[in-house]
């Protein structure tokens, strides 16, 4: 009797330790698998990389008032490399609250930031006062940020209905870089404005490149006059087998 309950003790303390055991190792396992969340402090003294890192994990799911805080300290960072991972961190996580604190950074001196800036507010900038600021960036010394700008520069009802920047965007023509030069087309195109047609005719004559022509002709072909008909048949007769085509194409569809 008495070596039976002994045993029954003993099995029961050797039951109690295991079930202990077992819950540690579940208390280490349950905390070795949460993240460490980095304070503001923290992110203060680590180096660009990892900062750089801690800005880019951040998703919108887990966003809280201290990577908020964390978010706002990166965008005003000394380092370009942690400002344009906070920039790129406030599109992806549609923060349209920051705004504010990125209009500055269009003026820096950094292009890559000002690009970055700008890619920002073209999703949320909507106030008419940044006209000025984002047609003076159409004519930054990068091409990245000159594109970027007259994209911008279209999401404006007002300045299609003014035509402030018209002009100035018409005489950018002479731009070297094809992409931005797209975008400058597209521009004049947005425009609506009948002026900018002579232009365009003038330039069928000096494009870059085959691309550059096949934009020039399919504005053209929009106009529906007789000068434009003939510019196109011309064209239908060049030695560029693309342009043989669009040209044939843009006469089948428009004249």
């Amino acid at each position: 009797m008495f070596c039976g309950h002994t045993v029954r003790l003993r099995l029961s303390l050797f039951g109690a330790i295991l079930f202990f055991i077992a819950a540690c190792q579940s208390h280490e396992t349950k905390q070795s698998t949460e993240p460490h969340r980095t304070t503001l402090e923290e992110f203060h003294t680590l180096d660009w990389q990892r900062q750089v890192e801690t800005v880019e994990k951040m998703t919108l799911n887990s966003l809280d008032n201290i990577e908020l805080s964390i978010l706002s300290a990166a965008v005003s960072d000394d380092d370009s490399a942690v400002v344009v991972a906070a920039l790129e961190a406030i599109l992806r996580l549609d923060r349209e609250d920051f705004l504010d604190r990125v209009l500055p950074l269009l003026s820096s001196t950094d292009p890559f930031i000002r690009w970055c800036a700008l890619r920002v507010v073209e999703k949320f900038g909507r106030d008419d006062s940044l006209i000025p600021k984002i047609a003076a960036l159409t004519a930054d010394r990068e091409w990245m940020v000159r594109e970027v700008a007259y994209r911008t520069l279209r999401n404006f009802k007002s300045e299609r209905k003014t035509r402030t920047y018209f002009y100035p965007v018409l005489l950018r023509l002479s731009e070297k870089n094809p992409q931005v030069v797209a975008e400058i087309y597209r521009t004049l195109i947005w425009y609506d404005d009948d002026s900018a047609w002579p232009y365009l005719m003038k330039r069928s004559y000096h494009c870059k490149s085959v691309s550059e022509l096949v934009l020039v002709m399919r504005e053209l072909a929009r106009l529906k006059t007789r000068d434009a008909q003939v510019r196109i048949k011309t064209l239908a007769r060049s030695q560029s087998v693309l342009i043989r085509e669009e040209a044939r194409r843009l006469l089948d569809q428009y004249f």
